[in-house]
């Protein structure tokens, strides 16, 4: 052979000469199943707050005597509300940029705007399942209640009845759902498992493979069309509908540091066991942490949990913190519920993040080194003795009502884009913004059934 043909260019040779073909078609990484936003009903309002009415008792008769009479009797009426809070995502993208990425990725803003869409469908999933307007009430980001907060009744008090079941940390079972089952239904009179679209199962995939394993032979029954070309698996002839904020996805809290202070409290002498959880944005509440100890002095104490906020799935950040108590080893349960944002920086942008939290007796301060909100609830938000912290790998699963006497998600503007006018600062940006105001309007709590704590197993 030639030195010549030995010589030969190779492609490694030439490769400044190659041209570079990217695919036009765009692999979108990040996903989330997010069905409560189009599985409830929804109505547009226009108004602050969606007020309704409720009728809690009948008259009330019975036996009498031929000619006799019974007292008058009548019906008992109440008002209830629900208040819409606005939820935003804003974004910008550069003329340049996008006149440079035309030929690969077409309309960058176009793109951009879908996202952030989707985006924000997601924020408000995480919000109607563990939204929480009490902790949040005075930050810059006020949430509305989610189920996390509605559906938390784990016995029946006065006329509030029981809708919540602690799985304690069991495998999903037929039991466990039978019992769920039964618990909605001997409050409401509702026959659950008629078929059709009416009720729904909401747990994650997880938790449908795991339940999917105990009808191995039966599967091919029990697939059922909840709309046009929707098929989903049923149990019971219940749709089971998957979500993506109902388990920890291996999300836990990190390190807790408690520190006892003895002024500028209430708490008694005493030893307290603590455990805190993150509800994390675009996944819902995670694994607690390892259980902390504070020793307390005096009568006017006070315990301060100090942490570096975690990161979850995804990138996921706190939207807030459940704080859980005992005064035995072992037995938190929910002391309260607050924020993981103390404020805004200079800029009025910003988030300040929670890095400690202060148990002052009475209520939970949040606060980042010196700086406290301006103001903070007065007591505890939410404190549940029935309500226990999750481990990695417990999640919730859900039985509700898709009637919309029952349950609604009542809305201003829904998913609305909206253009930004560029800044004499950046006059090539092309910002826009993406807004809702919603909440969620559970109007019958009873019409809703939480198991917590279930530990799927495949």
């Amino acid at each position: 052979m030639s030195a010549e043909l030995r010589e030969a260019l190779t492609a490694a040779g030439a490769s400044a000469l190659v041209p570079k073909v990217i695919d036009p078609n765009l692999f979108e990484r990040i996903r989330r199943y997010s069905p409560l936003i189009e599985a409830l009903p929804s109505q547009k309002i226009k108004t602050t707050d969606y007020y309704f009415n409720t009728r809690n008792g009948l008259a009330s008769g019975g036996a009498v005597t031929d000619g006799g009479a019974r007292q008058v009797s009548v019906g008992t009426y109440f008002q209830n509300k629900f208040t819409i809070k606005q939820l935003q995502v804003v974004g910008a993208v550069t003329g340049y940029a996008e006149e440079v990425t035309a030929d690969v990725i077409g309309d960058l803003r176009a793109r951009e705007i879908m996202g952030a869409i989707k985006g924000l469908r997601w924020d408000t999933e995480q919000q109607l399942v563990a939204g929480n307007a009490g902790a949040t009430q005075f930050g810059p980001y006020p949430q509305f209640d989610g189920l996390a907060s509605l559906i938390n009744q784990y016995t029946a008090t006065g006329s509030a009845g029981q809708n919540s079941i602690d799985a304690g940390g069991g495998n999903v079972s037929l039991s466990l759902l039978n019992q769920l089952i039964d618990l909605v239904e001997s409050y409401t009179a509702a026959q659950v498992t008629t078929g059709g679209s009416d009720w729904m199962l909401v747990m994650s995939s997880t938790a449908e493979g795991a339940l999917a394993s105990l009808f191995t032979n039966q599967q091919r029954f029990m697939d059922v069309e909840v709309t046009p070309g929707l098929v989903v698996p049923s149990y019971r002839n219940i749709p089971i509908i998957r979500s993506s904020y109902l388990g920890t996805k291996g999300t836990s809290m990190g390190t807790v540091t408690g520190t006892p202070a003895t002024t500028g409290g209430t708490l008694a002498a005493g030893t307290y066991y603590y455990k805190v959880a993150p509800v994390m944005s675009r996944q819902g509440e995670a694994a607690a942490s390892a259980e902390v100890t504070v020793t307390t002095t005096g009568s006017t104490s006070t315990a301060t949990l100090a942490f570096t906020p975690p990161t979850g799935f995804q990138s996921s950040t706190p939207q807030h913190y459940m704080v859980y108590r005992a005064t035995a080893t072992g037995q938190e349960t929910l002391l309260g519920a607050v924020d993981a944002t103390v404020g805004l920086a200079a800029d009025g942008i910003t988030p300040i993040l929670t890095t400690s939290i202060v148990d002052t007796g009475t209520a939970l301060v949040p606060q980042n080194g010196a700086t406290v909100p301006a103001q903070t609830p007065a007591t505890y938000v939410g404190t549940n003795t029935g309500l226990k912290p999750r481990s990695v790998g417990q999640e919730d699963i859900y039985l509700m009502s898709r009637d919309r006497d029952n349950v609604l998600r009542p809305y201003v503007r829904d998913l609305m884009p909206k253009d930004v006018y560029p800044t004499t600062s950046s006059p090539d940006s092309m910002p826009f913004a993406v807004v809702s105001d919603t909440c969620l309007a559970v109007r019958g709590a009873e019409w809703i059934g939480r198991l917590s704590r279930v530990t799927p197993a495949l």
